[in-house]
């Protein structure tokens, strides 16, 4: 029973910080993407 709660754990960590990245990646992507088109389009 140890080894499932401490797999849980890890797994909630894991995806904890999947969100965060997820989060985080999602307006750079955005401004990246803005300053790809925006050097390219001139």
């Amino acid at each position: 029973m140890s080894n499932d709660t401490e797999f849980k754990e890890v797994f909630n960590g894991w995806y904890f910080l999947g969100v965060l990245v997820v989060l985080l990646a999602l307006p750079l992507m955005h401004i990246l993407a803005g300053w790809y088109v925006f050097f390219f389009s001139n």
